[in-house]
């Protein structure tokens, strides 16, 4: 006996497919710093991750305005004088990064926000 598979079948099954795919991934995690600009360019160590071709950080702003730059370097570093900002002004940076990762905050002034 030959079965075949009919076109309602093969739709359900990649529409099932996708539905786990997409509830198994990963939500993307968002780390805050808050601090106080020296005047200095603000840097971040952006790790690649283990095993595949991606850096941790996916995306950052400061204040609400998102920065520019090559997310897929190791090394993040901008200036918050090009957003506007001056030495002295106190500064809110959210950073995107994947789940299973984290970027190292390198500059002073800055801490981390807990909720």
């Amino acid at each position: 006996m030959k079965h075949s598979v009919t076109l309602k079948q093969y739709i359900f099954t990649i529409i099932f497919g996708l539905l786990i795919v997409s509830a198994s991934a990963k939500k993307p995690k968002t780390t805050y710093y808050v601090g106080v600009w020296d005047g200095t360019a603000v840097q971040l160590n952006n790790p690649n991750v283990v095993g595949k071709k991606k850096f941790c950080v996916k995306s950052m702003t400061i204040n609400g305005k998102k920065i520019k730059t090559n997310y897929k370097i190791g090394g993040i570093e901008f200036n918050p004088a090009d957003y506007g900002f001056k030495e002295g002004d106190e500064l809110l940076l959210q950073v995107v990064s994947l789940a299973d990762c984290e970027a190292t905050f390198h500059s002073k002034g800055f801490s981390i926000q807990r909720d």
